[in-house]
């Protein structure tokens, strides 16, 4: 009957509906800077939602025809074929024998399980997540294996860099929540010097001005509040090109729908030689 009542509202009408009794992620303000944002909200602590998280990656790994997303488990897999299309036309631009995946806040695994099916078909490859230490110690206790590799920082996830390695860096819906993400970006083209880059499910503001809200997240995954950029795309673009990395594609997100105030987008990028 839910099912039955649900495919009767018009998407739109069913939006409304959730936001007005807090069912739905929103994004709420428009603060001067990051410091203020933070002032008016909870912030980001894995403690929230870490212990939901082990047990719904671990639903996860024994089945693969699940998915998981903000600890969210989903019974349909959801695959992101913008991202997944975009990997192996880099592999392939690349000619790669081996490939070094480096998922920056990539949680438990969500983007490494979620694509597993396809990622078999890859070369020879390592996914080496890089998160937040009590989210790194979960992951080397539950998850790590030889191919899903856990690191608490750049220095440890150097030690699994090889020289035929072509390097991938994978940025899903990280940078909107780090205070100074370009600094961090500009951390992680230097100490990895990464081929390609593909920044995916990523908020662009559709005025072209770079925004600082809060992003309310609904009670059903867990109920917090934290800053959240809203990018300029041609910021993003410049930046890039002054690291001589070239766009190769721009894309629409698979599952972050699109807001008044902004578009979820993935680009990915190469290195120019």
């Amino acid at each position: 009957m839910k099912q039955l009542f649900k495919s009767l509202i018009p998407p739109v009408i069913l939006q409304v509906l959730n936001q007005a009794i807090g069912r739905s992620i929103q994004w709420v303000g428009d603060y001067k800077s990051w410091e203020e944002a933070s002032t008016q909200s909870r912030g980001y602590d894995p403690d929230i939602y870490l212990n939901k998280l082990i047990e719904t990656t671990k639903v996860v790994r024994d089945d693969e025809n699940k998915c998981e997303r903000d600890s969210v488990l989903f019974d349909k897999i959801d695959y992101p074929y913008p991202l997944l299309s975009n990997l192996f036309a880099l592999s392939s631009h690349f000619q790669a024998k081996s490939l070094f995946i480096c998922d920056f806040g990539g949680s438990l695994g969500s983007t490494y399980f979620q694509n597993r099916k396809f990622l078999k078909m890859l070369p020879d490859f390592t996914w080496n997540i890089l998160e937040q230490y009590k989210i790194i110690e979960a992951g080397k206790k539950h998850f790590q294996t030889s191919e899903l590799l856990f690191h608490s920082d750049f220095k440890e996830a150097l030690l699994h860099v090889k020289s035929q390695n072509t390097k991938i860096l994978i940025l899903s819906s990280v940078l909107q929540y780090i205070q100074e993400p370009y600094k961090i970006l500009q951390s992680l083209i230097n100490t990895f010097a990464f081929e390609a880059i593909i920044i995916d499910r990523t908020p662009f503001s559709v005025d072209d001005k770079h925004h600082i809200t809060i992003q309310k997240v609904p009670q059903k995954i867990y109920q917090t509040q934290y800053p959240c950029h809203l990018f300029l795309k041609d910021e993003l673009l410049t930046f890039m090109s002054g690291k001589q990395y070239c766009l190769f594609d721009e894309y629409e997100s698979y599952c972050d729908a699109h807001t008044r105030r902004f578009n979820s987008l993935g680009f990915s990028f190469i290195k120019e030689k």
